[in-house]
């Protein structure tokens, strides 16, 4: 298989660079940093997975909204 952005593969590509076309900047940047794997359940992510952006330390605890305070999961480990 070549490697295209363009290919729907936003899991490779978001770890590879960092962003894929039609990825928020943000989703893509913590795929990236998490090495596509989900800090919950330690599985890798897919194209058919529902994420959420989770804060580590919630707000209501005096958690950041910032870039380190972020992590990403699979929506069912967030639930």
């Amino acid at each position: 298989m070549v490697a295209s952005p363009y290919n729907g593969d936003w899991n490779y590509w978001s770890k590879r660079r960092g962003e894929y076309p039609g990825t928020p900047s943000r989703v893509a940047k913590l795929i990236k940093k998490q090495k596509g794997i989900c800090t919950h359940c330690g599985l890798n992510f897919t194209r058919e997975d529902l994420l959420e952006v989770d804060h580590i330390i919630p707000k209501s605890k005096g958690g950041k909204d910032t870039f380190s305070n972020l992590q990403l999961l699979h929506r069912h480990c967030h639930d």
